[in-house]
């Protein structure tokens, strides 16, 4: 498998690189073989070499920072076109915070508070993160009220995790899930199943 610490680059050298052997201790842990690939800006993802180490792959990983660069980095990249197919082959995307937040549908731009960081990987799925923390709560309203339409939201704590395939998603972790459409708001906790397809 491959980890990114792409979203972090704009925080500079030294967090982008602990960012990337968090991610490789942590799998390798796992007893993954894992390597972290040095995708810091858009001409980065624009190399064959890192697009066909990620076809060789079977699960790649985005670390948090700055969705919005995450975003511009991979928007129609060959590393996003690598990704995309690996998906269709039946590999695996990870990500956490940024990482989770660029898999989603895209919606409209507009700062902080929008969806406009999604990349379409899953499409009708919109992701909110670290949604049980502090410093989201003032903001957690307002993108409740800016959900694309034809979209859910899937507020995720930290801590908690959800994890998709042909049969949905199950909730994962200590904390519990928001999942939020046209029809309402549903929690969901560690073991519970979010009914529907992920996109």
């Amino acid at each position: 498998m491959v980890v990114l610490a792409t979203a972090s680059a704009p925080e500079g050298e030294a967090v982008f690189s602990r960012w990337g052997r968090a991610g490789v201790q942590h799998f390798e842990g796992l007893g993954l073989p894992t390597r972290a690939l040095p995708v810091r800006a858009r001409e980065d993802a624009q190399r064959r070499e890192i697009a066909d180490a990620v076809a060789r792959c079977s699960l790649v990983f985005f670390s948090g920072g700055d969705p919005g660069h995450l975003n511009r980095t991979l928007a129609g990249s060959l590393l996003l076109s690598a990704i995309s197919d690996l998906l269709e082959a039946g590999g695996v995307y990870g990500g956490c915070s940024a990482g989770a937040m660029v898999v989603g549908e895209p919606g409209q731009s507009g700062g902080r508070f929008s969806f406009g960081s999604g990349l379409g990987l899953l499409r009708r799925e919109v992701f909110g993160v670290h949604w049980d923390a502090t410093f989201a709560a003032p903001w957690r309203a307002i993108l409740r009220s800016r959900i694309p339409s034809g979209c859910r939201l899937i507020g995720i704590a930290e801590r908690s995790a959800v994890l998709g395939g042909e049969g949905g998603w199950r909730v994962h972790g200590s904390g519990r899930v928001e999942v939020r459409d046209e029809a309402g708001a549903r929690w969901f906790s560690a073991g519970e199943d979010i009914p529907g397809d992920p996109g």
